[in-house]
This record gives C-alpha cells, sequence and structure tokens, in this order.
C-alpha cells in the first residue's frame, strides 16, 4: 500500500485539515510556505485522467475552500496550485499542492533552459485533438 492511501485510510499519521467523502487534505511536510496542503483522493491513482469527473470536481471544491481560508488566515493575497501527474507523480498516487502565496516569500516557478516553441501550429495541434 502507498503512503497517501495509508493516510487516507487513517492507517499513517497526517495532520489533517479537511476530509470530505472522497478526499482528505493535509499538511504538506516540505512546505512551499506555511499552510501548504496536499489535497489527494481516497481511491489510488496517480493521474487526473483516472479519477472519475466527481473527484476531480470535489478536490476543486476544496481547493476553493482552503483558499478561501488563506485570505483570512494569513491575509494572503494570491496562492499556488500545483500537480504532477503520470510518471512525475513522485509518491505515485494523485496528490493536489495548495498553498498561500504570501508577499516576498521567494517562492518561483523554475522552467528548464531552451526555446520552447508558441506558434499557430501548435495551438492548431492542440485544438485539432481537442475538437477532433
Amino acid at each position: 500500500m502507498c503512503l497517501f492511501c495509508d493516510i487516507a485510510d487513517h492507517n499513517k499519521k497526517a495532520l489533517i485539515v479537511d476530509e470530505t467523502k472522497n478526499t482528505i487534505t493535509f499538511l504538506d511536510i516540505n512546505p512551499a510556505n506555511e499552510g501548504h496542503v496536499l489535497i489527494i483522493p481516497k481511491r489510488h491513482v496517480d493521474t487526473i485522467l483516472d479519477l472519475p469527473d466527481e473527484y476531480v470536481l470535489e478536490i476543486i471544491g476544496v481547493s476553493r475552500k482552503i483558499i478561501r481560508a488563506y485570505e483570512t488566515v494569513y491575509n494572503a493575497k494570491g496562492y499556488g496550485v500545483m500537480q504532477n501527474g503520470g510518471e512525475n507523480c513522485e509518491f505515485g498516487h494523485f496528490h493536489f499542492h495548495v498553498f498561500p502565496r504570501l508577499s516576498n516569500d521567494g517562492f518561483d516557478w523554475i522552467y528548464p533552459k531552451g526555446e520552447k516553441e508558441v506558434s499557430e501550429q501548435v495551438a492548431q495541434k492542440l485544438r485539432a485533438k481537442l475538437n477532433g
């Protein structure tokens, strides 16, 4: 069994912030900022593509509830949401990172070096797949 499944089943200790029918939310042990949480589905999957829509909607709803709490608890004017799926899912269990963004918190995205194409051809490739 995986660590996050153990947390979802209450077999492993975590600092739980919220729990719904399909999700459990707990403090990240390596936070970007104070209040950084992980929202996980109680179902074991490693990609959002394998989650039923009901779970996805619930995770988004919990995210919004957490973000509203950040506005009050931290006076946060912004927030961050991150998710890595598939082979980039470091724990093998889908999870959403949600954290408050604070003035001058020093958090930054680090992009890989090198040129990336931004063109009509790229947009067309994606449109063709989405509308095809």
